[in-house]
């Protein structure tokens, strides 16, 4: 996966757009996905509620905002309705569905229904094993960056964009972070604390 802590918003913007497997945007602008995204309906009802449980999961809110505040479930759905292959969008939607199928077999209903307890051991077992590098699969050299041969790259996929379109969010960016306004003021030297959260900023 992309160290997200390593890349500027642009940076973000155009990893999310390549997850997504995009090639030419269309006419939508790519702000869009940096500003407060209204949904325009893609997934329908179960599946959307479905994206928003697994991105509340995978980052939920604690002292800071989590992914639905910072409105990752439209970003997301916007970028499979604008932007997306659609060989990746049969990639991500399987992905979900993956997940939901988990949940049928161990409780007897869908992920979203599910405590939040619940949510997280089956999402913590299913990214544990989906994360591993399968022996049998042997990626080129090229590929090694975006896909060195996990279990299952769709999840993984899935599980990055979902991270990349929280971090180019202004809650991510203001609270989860610390905004440092780029070029702003030298600082020499800046004292570590058990507060300090990463800097978020750079390229807008």
């Amino acid at each position: 996966m992309t160290d997200i802590f390593m890349l500027d918003r642009r940076s973000l913007i155009a990893r999310a757009l390549a997850l997504v497997g995009a090639t030419v945007a269309t006419g939508v602008p790519l702000s869009t996905l940096a500003n407060t995204a209204e949904r325009v309906p893609y997934l329908d009802s179960p599946r959307y509620q479905l994206l928003s449980a697994i991105s509340d999961t995978i980052i939920p809110a604690t002292d800071t905002p989590g992914a639905l505040a910072a409105e990752v479930p439209a970003r997301f759905e916007a970028l499979l309705l604008h932007w997306a292959s659609s060989k990746r969008r049969y990639q991500l939607v399987s992905a979900m569905n993956a997940i939901d199928a988990l949940a049928h077999q161990a409780h007897g209903k869908g992920f979203a229904d599910l405590a939040p307890q619940q949510r997280h051991e089956i999402l913590a077992s299913h990214d544990a094993e989906a994360m591993q590098i399968d022996p049998a699969r042997q990626p080129t050299v090229a590929a090694l960056r975006a896909d060195p041969g996990y279990v299952d790259p769709a999840y993984v996929i899935l599980k990055e964009l979902i991270v990349v379109l929280y971090y180019v969010s202004e809650p991510a960016l203001t609270q989860e972070l610390s905004y440092e306004h780029s070029p702003g003021e030298w600082k020499p030297s800046i004292p570590v604390t058990p507060e300090t959260r990463p800097a978020g900023g750079g390229l807008i």
